[in-house]
């Protein structure tokens, strides 16, 4: 009776630990729209990882050259680690990445945060805004597309640097026409992979070897969408 007890218990344990699979949607909610970029949504029985979900989103929307980052301090705001993110407040946080008048964050020209990002900060607030460090223990880099796999990385880690608005460097990465120019003159990946160009994401930290990897494979297979 004992082991048929244990053998439930168990089955029970597996059953609410399994993990879901991420989900590829657009902003639009429609995964087949294929006018609006694709946003990654995390399994929604996973909790949110601070250092690979939430930091990067602040940091490229909020934490550039002459905002929020470790230098410029505006309004005294260090928005590039927990402690800073926190000391702002989260209710504050959410009240200016989601207003559409007066002062928001990041400011105009630059574009707003989308829905999905939005939405994942929510969640993170929801479960108690954890300094939850998380590892990728797994790369998929089997058929990497722009559609699937890189337009993740550019809107998380780079867009809010360089998009139509907002040019740094003169560099605009808003289109698959423009990461595919960049890409394939070598460009992005010196800048990502810190090979003696100027380091992307400025103020940031380096991106993951999984990452860097999916965006060297797309160009060699010349960019496919």
């Amino acid at each position: 009776m004992k082991k048929i007890i244990y053998l439930i218990a168990s089955i029970a344990i597996f059953s609410s630990c399994k993990h879901q699979t991420t989900q590829i949607v657009t902003d639009s909610g429609n995964p087949t729209d294929t006018t609006h970029d694709p946003i990654v949504i995390p399994p929604s029985n996973d909790s949110v990882c601070f250092n690979i979900q939430i930091l990067p989103l602040v940091m490229a929307s909020c934490a550039q050259a002459g905002c929020h980052d470790a230098t410029s301090r505006v309004e005294d705001l260090n928005l590039t680690s927990y402690a800073g993110i926190k000391a702002m407040g989260t209710n504050t946080l959410i009240t200016y990445i989601t207003k559409t008048t007066g002062k928001v964050m990041p400011p105009k020209p630059q574009p707003r945060m989308d829905t999905a990002s939005i939405n994942l900060i929510k969640r993170w607030i929801k479960e108690g805004a954890k300094n939850r460090i998380c590892n990728q223990t797994s790369c998929d880099t089997s058929n990497v597309l722009y559609s699937t796999h890189i337009t993740p990385i550019i809107n998380t880690y780079c867009k809010g640097c360089h998009n139509s608005g907002n040019k740094g460097g003169g560099i605009s990465l808003d289109n698959y026409s423009d990461v595919k120019t960049q890409t394939l003159t070598g460009n992005l990946i010196c800048s990502i992979a810190n090979k003696g160009c100027k380091f992307m994401p400025q103020g940031g930290s380096i991106l993951s070897t999984c990452n860097i990897r999916k965006i060297q494979i797309w160009a060699s297979k010349n960019c496919p969408q």
